[in-house]
């Protein structure tokens, strides 16, 4: 039997809601997936989630608990935080191991690796863990140069000029069957559950079922979960769901991509819900290809409250640029059948997009105020490393501001004025309310484009 390392692994989550306020909180899933299999592999492990702490008493935690290794997972606009972070636990930790993992690590390793130690791209589920077991039972020395990339798919390492790397792995749905569900006991439920409820007025958490997504919209970054649809059986859902429950959340929010992309999987949800009678509200993202008025009424019974839908534009020109696949009349034709079965429906739009003009854009305006929408949300392009989009317009080496999300700010040579574009936005939002004031509904999540 192996012995129980001494020393263990810390994960980190590196957004700090005092610096950047929004209004919807999730407790970060992918370092829980991460955690409970660390557990299963009887390696010590402490969740760090930094959303409601100082980035002071982090450091502070970290540093004292001494953890072999330390793993910090990366969105795009988390890059600055993550750095930071590590630049001040190196000088306290120098015997630490540190990882970096997540979305952008994944797509642009070598932005990471001169810094971290080590670097894992992919989903980092089993082949992470495994690495952590194996390097702490080996004696925990950072010297990685005898270290076999190919043992842990996923895994770069850049030392000495000299690159080693492994191409990361989507795993298939029967090794994800066995994963344990994620470890939500590292996260401060209480504050999450505050913070929904005060902004939301529910009790909501995340829950991702499906992953992968087989579509290649020109803007969309999918590096973690990749083009693969996967898929859980139900009944594993069911008991995650119940566990949510336990915890005194009152709605999910289910986080994939492509939750109702395959219609049969969705109906069998929907009739699960009825049947095990779950007391839970629930909002998805769907696609507006694939509905019927059948299905739409069968999610408002089984609990179904809001879906958000990428109309992106009102110009099927421009759809086209985006390589959305769908149709601005698909798009309508969607909110209308959501609408008509009594759920809510909120509308994700993209203005500024390289090569429209300025007539598509007003038509993205004037179908935001053409539609029954719930929610709205306007974006300018944001060129996340990996799509098409990056590639066209945007470079690694001369962009270094990541956090520039829920702004209207290019950060690639726009023939768009910026303050042009956001005085139009501002203008369609505050109509957008009037007429949403009009109908008797309150503030919409809109106010944060």
């Amino acid at each position: 039997m192996n012995p129980v390392p001494e020393r263990g692994v810390t994960l980190v989550y590196p957004y700090f809601r005092s610096k950047d306020p929004v209004e919807k909180l999730f407790p970060p899933l992918g370092i829980a997936y991460l955690a409970s299999q660390l557990k299963e592999l009887k390696v010590p492990v402490t969740i760090e989630d930094c959303t409601f702490a100082t980035f002071d008493e982090i450091i502070g935690r970290i540093a004292g608990s001494r953890p072999a290794i330390v793993g910090i997972s990366i969105m795009v606009t988390m890059s600055r935080n993550a750095f930071e972070l590590l630049r001040e636990l190196r000088n306290r930790l120098p015997e630490t191991l540190f990882v970096a993992g997540g979305p952008l690590p994944t797509v642009n390793p070598a932005m990471f690796a001169g810094t971290f130690d080590a670097v894992f791209c992919g989903e980092g589920d089993v082949t992470f863990p495994e690495f952590c077991r194996d390097y702490l039972l080996s004696g925990s020395s950072r010297d990685l140069k005898d270290l076999d990339p190919a043992s842990y798919p996923g895994l770069y390492m850049a030392r000495e000029g000299k690159v080693r790397s492994s191409p990361p792995l989507h795993h298939p749905s029967e090794i994800l069957d066995r994963l344990p569900f994620p470890d939500r006991s590292g996260f401060d439920h209480r504050q999450y559950q505050a913070a929904m409820e005060k902004n939301t007025g529910l009790r909501q958490t995340s829950l991702i079922v499906t992953r992968g997504c087989p579509f290649s919209c020109d803007f969309c970054s999918k590096p973690v979960w990749g083009d693969l649809f996967r898929k859980p059986p139900l009944e594993k859902v069911f008991r995650e769901i119940e566990e949510i429950r336990s915890l005194g959340y009152t709605s999910l929010w289910i986080a994939d991509d492509c939750f109702t992309l395959e219609s049969g999987y969705l109906t069998a949800f929907c009739h699960e819900m009825i049947r095990r009678g779950v007391p839970l509200s629930w909002t998805c993202l769907s696609r507006v290809d694939r509905l019927t008025t059948e299905l739409a009424a069968l999610m408002k019974r089984a609990g179904c409250i809001r879906v958000y839908l990428g109309l992106e534009s009102g110009s099927n020109e421009t759809l086209g640029l985006m390589n959305k696949r769908v149709t601005v009349e698909q798009g309508i034709r969607a909110v209308h059948l959501f609408s008509q079965a009594g759920i809510g429906t909120a509308g994700f739009f993209m203005v500024g997009y390289p090569g429209e003009t300025v007539v598509s854009i007003e038509k993205t305006f004037a179908l935001v105020l053409g539609l029954p929408l719930d929610e709205a949300c306007f974006t300018v392009p944001l060129p996340l490393p990996g799509t098409p989009l990056f590639a066209r317009v945007a470079s690694l080496a001369t962009w270094d501001d990541w956090e520039v999300s829920n702004q209207v700010k290019f950060v690639y040579p726009s023939e768009f004025d910026e303050r042009w574009l956001e005085g139009r936005i501002n203008e369609t939002m505050e109509a957008f309310r009037k007429k949403k004031g009009a109908a008797g509904s309150g503030k919409t999540s809109a106010d944060n484009y």
